[in-house]
């Protein structure tokens, strides 16, 4: 897919499509764990600000490249605070951690005939949804001031606001 990506508009237009091709896939669409997983192994350590389009050539890069495999579960904790290539690397080995768990969670949940909804964290068990709740909020807050005192804005694009949308993505519905 070619990044023709330059404001969040067309990230959240990107962001449309990939959810199209991953539903197309079933059950072949890789685990949200793994593309995280994929992401944290491209990501350079030194680089500049990612912007929308450098934004979108790591998520396809992550999307294209091979399986990394599925994360082993643990819970996420604090999340770290983000301000380079690194620290989002390890956020994003965090967020691919606690995804396994949460999904660990679920099954035990489900094979204990137990009701699994609105308790293990993640809003989306699909990386599809994952894909479909970062839009959603993105829609929600694009052109829109902070939040609130010590959160970043979206834009322009840093590393520490690209954890911020992957935060919100994860819990989004």
């Amino acid at each position: 897919m070619t990044n023709n990506v330059e404001t969040g508009e067309d990230f959240r237009a990107l962001l449309r499509c990939l959810i199209k091709r991953l539903e197309g896939l079933g059950a072949d669409a890789p685990e949200i764990d793994d593309v995280l997983l994929r992401w944290a192994s491209a990501l350079p350590d030194r680089g500049p600000k990612p912007g929308w389009p450098g934004l979108a050539d790591q998520l396809l890069g992550a999307l294209d490249a091979p399986s990394a495999g599925l994360a082993e579960p643990a819970p996420l904790g604090d999340e770290p605070s983000v301000a380079s290539p690194g620290d989002l690397r390890a956020l994003l080995l965090a967020l691919a951690a606690d995804y396994a768990r949460n999904r660990a969670w679920t099954a035990d949940r489900q094979a204990r005939g137990l009701w699994a909804g609105d308790g293990g964290g993640w809003a989306s068990a699909s990386m599809a949804g994952f894909l479909e709740s970062w839009e959603a909020w993105l829609d929600a807050r694009l052109g829109r001031t902070r939040m609130s005192p010590g959160t970043p804005s979206i834009e322009p694009v840093t590393w520490a606001s690209v954890a911020w949308q992957l935060g919100a993505a994860r819990v989004y519905e």
